[in-house]
């Protein structure tokens, strides 16, 4: 079994850094990660070594009740010892996790396996009857002693949870889609598409490239636009506006066609969507003759719109996949498919909570040290929580040539 230490060493830098102990030689051919995730609290910590367990996977740390089927009776937990990270999923129809809830389930059950260290232990709850059974799980883990709720639930179940007053329940990170921090100590843990247009936008910004014309789907909803026009603004912008399109070349064409007047005072152009619909946008704007324009996409671009020739140039800004190549091969192995970002999400709750716990104890759990100006270095990238319930999440830049993603400029090392 792999070994680690983790421990505090003053640098000039005011972090603290960790020394790795070498593997055990019984570990075999068991390839030691070469790559290190510092999870940073307060200071920073944590060299995160692979670790592999005496049965080739984490089902060591799992256990469930000695009871027979239906599954949705089953109460898994991965890890035995230490403080609970109580995980709330809902069911699926069969009674089992299934999808995003799975892989969530296994992004944290991987990083109790390798992080937990005994300090921390998951322990998963069913919360697909609703927000009345949720508020009654929760009321159950505080009185278990659990430091950190982390729930991919509904908005209603998990809103629901946001709303318990925060001194009558533990922490909440939310995996979901994002809800109101109504009583404090909520944070919502996942970037989406707007974070990587507003990261896209300032990076053509600071290139003098300040004046964005918006392309979005038809059901772009009204919040997000207003949430990315005032960051436009908020970053020295002008905002020109949004044209909407349907899911049919034609009508990606005519959005295009509908923006010309704006097109013609733009420099930037932002082209947001989860379709391969994006790249019509793009050429219908090229084709138009605007030159000296800069055009920015999203990290939910589908990889195979990368090679169409009407994107090349295109800069995208998006967590830099690196971090998550340390874990996927592992996740592969344990559970015999690819690591998804939900996945990682999960794994990255679990290392939040075990760093915190190792290094501030149980206790530690508290907003001051979520809400650490210095952040987190995970596999999802350098992000930090902040007292009004979002994450920032530093992203590298991209830019499409050659049918691929190419960098231009890497993540920043620290806020």
């Amino acid at each position: 079994m792999t070994v680690q230490s983790i421990e505090p060493v003053q640098g000039s830098h005011g972090l603290r850094s960790t020394r790795q102990v070498s593997p055990s030689k019984d570990v075999g051919s068991l390839k030691f990660v070469k790559s290190v995730l510092a999870m940073s609290i307060v200071v920073a910590f944590g060299v995160l070594a692979g670790c592999q367990s005496d049965v080739d996977g984490v089902a060591k740390h799992v256990k469930t009740n000695d009871i027979k089927a239906p599954s949705s009776e089953v109460d898994e937990t991965f890890g035995e010892t230490g403080a609970e990270i109580t995980l709330l999923l809902p069911k699926g129809a069969t009674g089992i996790y299934e999808g995003t809830a799975r892989d969530v389930r296994d992004g944290a059950g991987l990083g109790v396996g390798e992080l937990g260290g005994n300090q921390v232990f998951v322990k998963v709850v069913d919360v697909a009857s609703g927000a009345p059974a949720a508020a009654t799980a929760v009321s159950a883990a505080r009185a278990r002693g659990s430091v950190l709720l982390v729930s991919y639930a509904s908005p209603a179940v998990t809103s629901a949870v946001a709303a318990i007053p925060a001194d009558q329940r533990p922490p909440l990170l939310n995996l979901g889609a994002p809800v109101p921090p109504t009583s404090g100590n909520v944070y919502n843990f996942v970037s989406d598409e707007i974070d990587s247009a507003i990261e896209g936008v300032r990076a053509a910004s600071a290139s003098g490239h300040k004046k964005v014309q918006v392309f979005a789907q038809s059901d772009f909803p009204a919040v997000d636009e207003e949430r990315l026009a005032s960051a436009i603004r908020a970053g020295g912008g002008t905002y020109l506006g949004l044209a909407r399109y349907d899911l049919t070349d034609a009508a990606a064409a005519d959005a295009a066609k509908r923006a010309s007047a704006n097109l013609q005072n733009a420099d930037t152009v932002l082209v947001l969507g989860k379709t391969v619909i994006t790249t019509t946008v793009a050429g219908a704007v090229k084709a138009s003759g605007k030159a000296n324009v800069t055009f920015v996409g999203t990290n939910a671009w589908p990889p195979q719109t990368y090679s169409d020739p009407s994107v090349a140039g295109t800069v995208i800004a998006m967590v830099e996949p690196e971090g998550a190549t340390l874990i996927a091969e592992r996740y592969q192995r344990h559970y015999k498919r690819t690591l998804s970002t939900d996945a990682a999400y999960g794994y990255d709750a679990v290392a939040v909570a075990s760093g915190i716990v190792r290094t501030k104890g149980p206790e530690g759990m508290n907003a001051q040290n979520l809400t650490s100006k210095v952040g987190f270095r995970g596999v999802t990238g350098l992000f930090r929580l902040t007292p009004a319930g979002t994450v920032e999440r530093k992203m590298g830049l991209y830019s499409l040539s050659g049918g691929k993603l190419n960098l231009l400029g890497a993540a920043p090392a620290s806020f």
